[in-house]
Formats: C-alpha cells, sequence, structure tokens
C-alpha cells in the first residue's frame, strides 16, 4: 500500500513529503510498483532494510506464495503497509548508556508510526493488524507504558488489532522480586557487573501503597549512605575510589500507573558484585521488582546473582488490551528457555498465547546491489530461518489479519477489535497438556484452525 520511511531526508520540498509529519518520506503504490519493474528500484525508492528484522516479519505474516521456495506467508493475500522507523537519537542514547550498536528506537517515533497506519486504515476503510516486533525492559511491565497505552486505546477501535512480541528475556537474569519484607526492614541485591561494561538503567518497581529507598555498595566496599524517597528528589553519587557514576532519581508517582519507580543510572560501573540496598520505608509488608535493560543492550556478564524467570515479558507487550505472543519449538511443542515469561507485575495474565517461534522459514533482505535485471533479481531472492518472539508475533499478525478477513471482509463481525479478536484466538487456543493460564504458554498456543471451528459450531 505504502512506505513512510522515517529516514529519509527529502531533498526537494513537496516530493514525497508525508501528509501530517514533519520529517521523512512517504512512498505511495504507484511508487513502489514503478520500483518494482525497474532495473534500479532504489532510485525511485531509497528505503532498504538494513537488517532483515521487518522485512522477515512481514514475510512471515503476509509475504505471497513463492511455491519454487516453499514458501507462503500467513496471509499472503494482505495488503502491507510499512513503517520504517528512524533510530533514536544520540543524546537518548547517551542518556540510557546504550553503547551497542544495536538498533534502539524512541517511544514518540513509534507512536507516530502508529498514527500513521491508523490513518491509512481508516481512509481506505480497511481493517489494520499492527505487528510490533519491538520492545523494552524500562517501565512497570503492568500497563505496558505510554505506548502500551496508545497501543490499547487504538484496539478499542473496531477493525484495529494489535500484536505484539512478547520478549526473549526469560534466562537473561535481568529481572529480581524480592520476598516480601516487613516496615523497617531492608533486603540487599547484588548485580554482576561484567568488565566490558560502559553503563546501564536500571529501574525499582513498586505497588502506590509501598514506599522505598535504595543505597549503593560498590565492589570496593564505597556506601553511598541511604537516598530519602522523596518527590522529585535526585541525586549523584561519584564512587571515588571506582570512578563511577550513579544517578539516583526517585519518581514517586510513576508517569505510567501512579506507582513509584526508582530510576539508577550506572555510568562507567566497575567490574565486579554492586549491591543495592533497599529500605522499605512504608508501615507494613511489601515487595518490589527490579529490571536491568533488555540482553541487546547489556554485556553478557551483567546480571542478578539471583535472578527471577517470571515478569520477563517486554513492554508494551503488558498491556492487556493488546495481543502478546510468548514463542514454542513447534517440532516437540516444548517451551524455549529464552521466551519471556508472565505475568505482569500487577498480575494479569500475559502473554496472551504462545506461537511457533523456532527456525521459522521467512524472507531475508535482498542480496546484491543495484541496477540488474528481473531474472538476476529473483534469483537472489533469499528465504532462510530466524527464531525468536518476534517471529511468533508475526505468525500471530498474519492469523489475526486471516480472522479480521472472516470479520470485516465478509462481514461475519464488523464491531471486532482487539479485545474480541483476542477472546476468538484464545477459544480456539490448543491447551493440550497445558494448565491454563500458564506464565509461559499463557492461555494456550494458537490454532486458528479450531478458532473457526468453534466459530461455526452451534454455541457460537
Amino acid at each position: 500500500m505504502s512506505i513512510w520511511d522515517q529516514t529519509v531526508e527529502i531533498l526537494q520540498e513537496g516530493e514525497h513529503e508525508p501528509e501530517y509529519f514533519e520529517y521523512g518520506a512517504e512512498y505511495t503504490r504507484e511508487d513502489i510498483n514503478r520500483a518494482l519493474e525497474s532495473g534500479n528500484p532504489l532510485e525511485i525508492v531509497p528505503t532498504r532494510d538494513t537488517d532483515g528484522h521487518g522485512t522477515f516479519l512481514a514475510g512471515v505474516a503476509c509475504g505471497n506464495e513463492m511455491p519454487d521456495q516453499g514458501f507462503s506467508g500467513v496471509a499472503p493475500l494482505a495488503t502491507i503497509c510499512v513503517v520504517k522507523c528512524k533510530e533514536a537519537k544520540q543524546n537518548l542514547r547517551d542518556y540510557y548508556f546504550i553503547n551497542s550498536d544495536e538498533p534502539c528506537y524512541a517511544e514518540n517515533d513509534i507512536m507516530l508510526a502508529v498514527y500513521y497506519l491508523w490513518r491509512k486504515a481508516r481512509r481506505l476503510r480497511m481493517p489494520l493488524v499492527v505487528c510490533l516486533g519491538m520492545g523494552t525492559n524500562q517501565g512497570g511491565h503492568s500497563m505496558g507504558g505510554i505506548l502500551g497505552k496508545l497501543l490499547s486505546d487504538y484496539g478499542d477501535y473496531r477493525g484495529f488489532l494489535v500484536v505484539t512480541a512478547g520478549g526473549n528475556e526469560a534466562n537473561a537474569s535481568h529481572h529480581y522480586m524480592n520476598d516480601p519484607i516487613s516496615s523497617g526492614n531492608e533486603v540487599e541485591v547484588e548485580i554482576r557487573v561484567g568488565n566490558n561494561e560502559g553503563g546501564f538503567t536500571m529501574e525499582l518497581w513498586a505497588a502506590t501503597t509501598e514506599l522505598y529507598s535504595v543505597g549503593l555498595i560498590s565492589p570496593g566496599g564505597e556506601y553511598s549512605g541511604k537516598t530519602q524517597a522523596r518527590l522529585g528528589e535526585k541525586r549523584q553519587v561519584n564512587f571515588l575510589f571506582e570512578g563511577t557514576t550513579v544517578y539516583i532519581e526517585y519518581l514517586l508517582v510513576s508517569f505510567e500507573d501512579g506507582d513509584e519507580c526508582i530510576r539508577i543510572r550506572f555510568q562507567n560501573p566497575t567490574e565486579g558484585i554492586w549491591r543495592i540496598r533497599v529500605f522499605n520505608d512504608a508501615g507494613y509488608f511489601g515487595r518490589f521488582d527490579m529490571w536491568l535493560p533488555m540482553k541487546n543492550f547489556l554485556e553478557e556478564g551483567t546480571y542478578f546473582l539471583r535472578a527471577n524467570p517470571d515478569t520477563t515479558i517486554c513492554d508494551p507487550g503488558n498491556n492487556t488490551g493488546i495481543i502478546t505472543f510468548s514463542f514454542y519449538d513447534s517440532l516437540n511443542h516444548s517451551v524455549v528457555i529464552e521466551s519471556s515469561r508472565g505475568y505482569t507485575r500487577d498480575m494479569a495474565i500475559k502473554p496472551d498465547m504462545s506461537a511457533p517461534g523456532v527456525d521459522i522459514y521467512g524472507t531475508l533482505p535482498f542480496a546484491g546491489n543495484y541496477p540488474i535485471g528481473e531474472e538476476e533479481r529473483n534469483n537472489r531472492a533469499r528465504y532462510g530461518y530466524r527464531s525468536g518472539s518476534s517471529e511468533a508475533a508475526a505468525v500471530g499478525s498474519g492469523a489475526a489479519a486471516l480472522l479480521a478477513e472472516w470479520a470485516f471482509i465478509y462481514k461475519n463481525d464488523i464491531a471486532m477489535d482487539t479485545q474480541k479478536a483476542k477472546k476468538y484466538l484464545i477459544r480456539g487456543a490448543d491447551r493440550t497438556g497445558i494448565t491454563v493460564p500458564n506464565r509461559a504458554w499463557g492461555n494456550g498456543t494458537l490454532n486458528l484452525y479450531d478458532t473457526f471451528d468453534w466459530l461455526r459450531s452451534p454455541q457460537a
């Protein structure tokens, strides 16, 4: 249908300017078709997938059937609309100490991408399935952050279905959950920091009724002292013998849901065991959760020594208003150790269900340079295998597209929204040998055939 490439800088005013947006370039169906027929398509549509993630997910969800390659997307007749998000600015990467080459995106650009897709679907009066293969460990893991709230609000529109990946964080040792501690007591949380760690940001989250303060002890034994939990409190702690600076910020009424958040940013952390002393300043027993960044943004040697694999669904997937998939190995019907696990911090059921996500066969970015002829271009088309929760979300998105076709094109349920689509999929989920709800499997495994079988049965 169209592409909005947020990364392209328009050189001539009025050419490919996206309506309602002040950056990037928009390429229409006509532009894309001309590019596909050209020997040098990048002259017409200068958009290229540099890491292949989006290409693979789009192909799995709704790629054309290619009998010679033994390939078909789940919903091959679907119309594709693409947003290529620009990467986050350097100042945002610096704030979170993201020093790796891993792609990182700003929440506002993703939100604008969703708005662009929503406008396109409404204008064309078409149902829309949003497939989001992105996630973060920043946030309270209950409402999915601001992006989760936005996606949930859009998901209330009929014909707007939101599908997201649960994450690959279960075995990363990046989540800590304490046993309840009584009022006035404290607990020490130990973090092993690797030798090449340039910096990272972690967060502590607790319910509105609870109150915590923190103090830090370096590997060399320096102690910051207890920092007081006050509204707007910020503190910079310099560990002189370690050469490390730590920034502590108290968000006593967080932007997400009003719960307490303590954000701790480590700059040039010394290798070794760092201890975070957490004080219960409330008048009763309480518990809290802490998360390190996703493993893409940390060295392998940085992790909690006493980690918990549960509550590792990445935001925005923790919002109950969207459909979140974990992944499993469909060859032997087994749990994958990397697949993020529920529930949410406030014990809502997540993931919603699990979909195949191991050795998924799909499309890879074009190999080679332009210009070339059509026959050579077809010969360079590539297919391969990838694994992860994003691949499971792509499978789930294709299933959601087929469900949307049944609901809107064939007019069986023109009022269907994300919540209703989720219920339909859960109704048909396979629960053989699974006790549900389940932290790893959610409400079972995706089975679209059984969903349609249930819809045509007398109770439907």
